[in-house]
């Protein structure tokens, strides 16, 4: 019974960890990089093939860009966080384009850029969005802190 608690504490600490990195701390703090790095999950099929939906995206902090290089920048009119590849550096403007897109989209100032990619873990922000669900976050929680304190079964030889 001991071990069973164990699991469930050190899996109740490993989710509250991960939301506060992958959900909280990039609304909370805007250029947030633990350990030097961010990550997201990717929402849009405009990186394919190289890099799919719900795939899980590591990037760092963007030190210098080159043409080619995956970068992540803020979009000024909605707001959102833009997954895509630089095709054109003229001084401080850049130029991306989405490897599945038609068209390049309108060049952005190297200070919006917010992350340069180095790898990604395919599949796993399906796993990552379902469990980030407010709502699937709060009942897996409770229900792992509610196994942690009230004993499945008692066993009668004290452990």
């Amino acid at each position: 019974m001991k071990l069973i608690k164990r699991i469930l504490f050190g899996l109740f600490v490993v989710l509250s960890l991960s939301y506060l990195f992958i959900v909280i701390s990039p609304k909370i703090f805007k250029n947030f990089y633990p350990f030097g790095i961010k990550a997201a999950v990717v929402l849009t099929g405009s990186m394919e093939p190289t890099i799919s939906i719900n795939d899980f995206v590591i990037m760092k902090k963007p030190k210098s860009i080159q043409i080619n290089d995956i970068v992540s920048y803020k979009d000024k009119n909605t707001k959102n966080e833009i997954l895509h590849r630089v095709v054109k550096i003229d001084h401080d403007e850049i130029t991306t384009k989405g490897d599945a897109n038609n068209t390049e989209d309108k060049p952005i100032k190297k200070s919006q850029i917010t992350g340069v990619y180095i790898g990604k873990i395919k599949y796993i922000g399906t796993i990552i969005s379902y469990l980030t669900n407010p709502i699937i976050f709060s009942m897996t929680i409770t229900l792992i802190f509610i196994l942690m304190i009230f004993p499945l079964k008692e066993e009668k030889n004290g452990d």
